[in-house]
C-alpha cells in the first residue's frame, strides 16, 4: 500500500527496513508511516494499491490537521486523490488519469471501475468510466484534460521528475511556477497555451516612451532572465504532461524566444586590492573583539567561547570568499562540501555530481593562496564542534553553520554586502567573484576549453562571454588604421600634445 521511492526521498529508512514492498500493512504500520510523513517536509503521501497495478492514493498535507496526537481529516468527503496510471491498450502510451478525491466511500466505486478499465485495456479497447460525474464511457484523454490541473501536476508527476533529475533544485522549480503563475494553478493543463501566456507576459509590460524605446530599454518590469526562466519551467512542466500522456499537445513551443543580454561581465582590478584590505581589517576586529570576549568573561568566571590562537580565521567569511574566487566552484557547492571532498595530497578539489548545479562531477586544482587558505582553515575550531555532533567523521562539512555545527552553511551574503560597501566596489555581486576568475584565467591561458572544464560548464557555449578576453587579433586590426595615417590628418588637439607618434 505504499510507494518505497516515495519512502526514501522522504528519509524514512527505519519505516522502510521493516516494511517489504510486497507485505500487506496493518493499521499500527499505516499509522506510523502516516505519522512519519506528517513530520516530514514532503506535501503528500502515496499509498500503492497492491490488489491493482497502478492505482495509489495521495494523501495531501493541507487537507488534514494535527488534534493532539491524531491527525484528523478536515473534510470527510475529501482526504485526498486518487489516480490510475496505465498503459494504453491501443497506442501502448503510459497515461495517468485522475479519478477524483478519496474517501473510503467513495474509493469503492473507483476500485471496481479501475477493474473496468484495466479489463478493457487488455482487450485493446480505449475506454475510462467517469463514475464521479455518473456518465458513461468515454477517451481515457479527453477526461484526463478534463480533471487534471495545473497545480495537481506540478507538485506530482512533475515534482517526482525533477528529484529524479536533480532533487536540489526540484523544489525550486515547482516555486518558480507557483511564484510567477499563481492564477493559472487551478487551471486545467489542457487549458494552457500560448495565447495564455501572452496574456501573462502582457502583464509584465511597461509602457515605454519613444526616447526610452530609442534607447533601447527594456520594456519589462521584471529581468529578461526572471521572464525566460519562469515560461521554460511552466514548458517543460506542460511537455512532461504531453510525454506521460496527460494531454494530446500543446502550442508553447510558438511563444517568442527572450533574446538575453549575459555577456556584460564584472571582475576585479583595482578594486582587489581594497577587497582584500578590506577583509583583513575585519578578519583582525573580529579576532580582537573575541580575546576582549574571553579575558571579559574569565574575569567573571563566566564560560567562555573557545581560543582562536590556532587559526588566522576568526569565522568563515574570509576563507569562503578567497576560495570562491581562487578556484570559480559554485557557492552552493562549496557549502555543501565536505572535507573528504579536498584532496590535500594532489592539491585537487573533487566536485561530486550529487552536489554539482548540472550534476557534473569534476576535480578542481588548488592554487598556491587555495591550498594555504584550507590549510589554515582546517585548524579552526569549529570543526571539532562539527565533529563531535556529526555521527560519522567522514562527513564533516567543509564549511559548518556557525549557528549549528552539524548543518552545513547556508549564505554570506549579510557579511558580503558589509564588505563590498566598506571597500566602497560599486556594481559587483557575490557571484561576480566566479566570473573574476574564468577572466583571470582566460586572459592568462586564452583556452577557451580550459576555462569551460574548471567552471564546469556543460556546454560550451556558456563559457562563450568570456572568448572577447582572449582576442587580440581585433586590437591588432585596429591599431593598423593609426600605422598608415597620413601625416597631418589628426585632429589639432591630438597633433600638439603628441598623442600620437607620425614620424
Amino acid at each position: 500500500m505504499f510507494n518505497p521511492s516515495r519512502l526514501k526521498e522522504a528519509s524514512l529508512s527505519s519505516v522502510q527496513n521493516q516494511i517489504r514492498k510486497n507485505s500487506n500493512i496493518n493499521e499500527d504500520d499505516l499509522k506510523h508511516i502516516i505519522e512519519t510523513w506528517w513530520q516530514g517536509g514532503l506535501p503528500y503521501l502515496t499509498l500503492n494499491q497492491l490488489h491493482v497495478s497502478g492505482l495509489s492514493i495521495r494523501l495531501y498535507k493541507n487537507r488534514f490537521k494535527k488534534l493532539g496526537k491524531n491527525i484528523k481529516v478536515l473534510n470527510d468527503d475529501d482526504h485526498g486523490s486518487v489516480y490510475y496510471r496505465s498503459r494504453d491498450g491501443k497506442n501502448s502510451k503510459m497515461i495517468t488519469n485522475k479519478l477524483g478525491t478519496f474517501s473510503p466511500e467513495s474509493f469503492t466505486n473507483m476500485l471496481a471501475a479501475v477493474k473496468k478499465i484495466k479489463a478493457s485495456n487488455e482487450l485493446g479497447i480505449k475506454v475510462f468510466e467517469n463514475h464521479i460525474t455518473g456518465g458513461t464511457e468515454v477517451e481515457a484523454s479527453a477526461v484526463e484534460d478534463s480533471l487534471i490541473t495545473l497545480n495537481t501536476f506540478l507538485q506530482g508527476e512533475f515534482l517526482d521528475k525533477k528529484l529524479e533529475e536533480n532533487p536540489k533544485t526540484a523544489a525550486k522549480k515547482v516555486k518558480v511556477v507557483m511564484r510567477n503563475f499563481p492564477k493559472l494553478l487551478n487551471l486545467l493543463i489542457k487549458d494552457i497555451n500560448t495565447e495564455v501566456l501572452k496574456k501573462w507576459l502582457k502583464t509584465k509590460e511597461r509602457k515605454l516612451t519613444q526616447r526610452q524605446i530609442n534607447a533601447a530599454e527594456s520594456r519589462w518590469v521584471l529581468k529578461p532572465s526572471t521572464l525566460k526562466e519562469a515560461i521554460c519551467t511552466i514548458m517543460s512542466c506542460v511537455q512532461l504532461a504531453k510525454e506521460q500522456g496527460v494531454i494530446n499537445d500543446h502550442d508553447l513551443y510558438t511563444l517568442p524566444k527572450f533574446k538575453m543580454d549575459n555577456e556584460i561581465i564584472r571582475y576585479l582590478s583595482q578594486e582587489e586590492l581594497r577587497l582584500y584590505r578590506t577583509m583583513n581589517q575585519r578578519n583582525e576586529r573580529k579576532l580582537k573583539l573575541r580575546k576582549s570576549t574571553i579575558l571579559h568573561r574569565q574575569e567573571r568566571n563566566l564560560i567562555a567561547p573557545p581560543q582562536l590562537n590556532e587559526c588566522a580565521f576568526a569565522d568563515h567569511v574570509t576563507p569562503f570568499i578567497i576560495l570562491f574566487k581562487e578556484t570559480g566552484i559554485r557557492p552552493g557547492t562549496l557549502m555543501n562540501s565536505k572535507w573528504t571532498d579536498v584532496d590535500f595530497e594532489s592539491r585537487f578539489f573533487r566536485i561530486r555530481k550529487s552536489i554539482d548545479k548540472r550534476s557534473l562531477a569534476n576535480f578542481i586544482p588548488l592554487n598556491d593562496l587555495a591550498y594555504a587558505t584550507l590549510t589554515e582553515w582546517r585548524k579552526h575550531y569549529i570543526h571539532k564542534k562539527c565533529s563531535r555532533l556529526i555521527e560519522n567523521k567522514v562527513d564533516a562539512w567543509l564549511f559548518p553553520s556557525p549557528q549549528s555545527p552539524s548543518q552545513q552553511l547556508t549564505t554570506i551574503k549579510t557579511a558580503w554586502r558589509s564588505i563590498i560597501k566598506n571597500a566602497e566596489i560599486h556594481n559587483f555581486r557575490f557571484y561576480d567573484l566566479r566570473h573574476d576568475f574564468a577572466s583571470r584565467v582566460m586572459m592568462r591561458t586564452g583556452n577557451i576549453y580550459l576555462v569551460s572544464h574548471l567552471l564546469n560548464h556543460r556546454q560550451i557555449e556558456t563559457t562563450k562571454r568570456y572568448a572577447h578576453l582572449m582576442d587580440n587579433s581585433k586590437l591588432l586590426a585596429v591599431q593598423t588604421l593609426d600605422a598608415d595615417r597620413q601625416t597631418g590628418a589628426l585632429p589639432e588637439f591630438m597633433r600638439k600634445r603628441g598623442v600620437i607618434s607620425q614620424d
